[in-house]
């Protein structure tokens, strides 16, 4: 069966990005698992398309926590990008990655969950493909203390649950996200029992804002 263009440039796009990212590994060890490029990761798509369909005044400052290379992050369009991780390594090699692919502006700072706190306000905070390696009350601690000093009025948490099994914990959205008093929806189900979900907090009522903490 013959491939059409798009499928021919999207495979050829997929082994130029591996073999960029294994050169990349070779200047600045990092966990291999960042060797996976984005075209492989169809819940990154679902997250940059869903997050870059909200409405431009909902754009403002995203925080990708567990950023790895940025393949969420660096597609996104929001007027300030924040990369955070807790391994210095992936995000030197990310800031490279950044400036290679011209991907516009962006930050990368080390940064541990749930231990330290996130400084400022945002429209968007994305905790994605390692939640489930954090203990269900530390995450719902962590998660709380994100929802409440950290997001906007109107802004949303974006997360991911897993249902397979070999996975350390198995998170129960209903659980692990219905004391934050937001609005849960789905964002979209993937492979391996994948699922995103997005918890957008309560705008305030008229007169009582306070801003857009930056």
């Amino acid at each position: 069966m013959q491939m059409s263009p798009q499928r021919i440039f999207r495979a050829a796009g997929n082994r130029a990005e591996v073999a960029f990212r294994f050169l990349l590994r070779l200047l600045i060890p990092f966990d291999p698992w960042h060797l996976m490029p984005l075209a492989a990761k169809d819940y990154a798509g679902g997250i940059i398309g869903h997050l870059n369909a909200l409405p431009r005044e909902r754009r403002g400052r995203v925080a990708d926590i567990g950023c790895g290379l940025g393949d969420i992050l660096l597609n996104l369009d929001f007027e300030e990008r924040i990369g955070l991780d807790c391994d210095a390594a992936v995000l030197k090699a990310a800031e490279i990655a950044r400036r290679i692919h011209f991907r516009g502006e962006a930050r990368f700072a080390v940064f541990s969950f749930p231990e330290e706190r996130l400084d400022g306000r945002f429209d968007a905070v994305i905790l994605t493909n390692w939640p489930h390696s954090i203990p269900p009350e530390r995450l719902k601690s962590g998660l709380l203390r994100l929802f409440e000093e950290n997001l906007n009025p109107g802004g949303c948490l974006v997360i991911d649950t897993v249902s397979r099994n070999g996975y350390p914990y198995r998170h129960d959205a209903a659980v692990l996200l219905g004391r934050l008093g937001g609005r849960i929806e789905p964002i979209g189900d993937y492979p391996c029992g994948r699922r995103v979900w997005k918890v957008t907090k309560q705008s305030e009522a008229p007169g009582r804002g306070q801003g857009r903490g930056r």
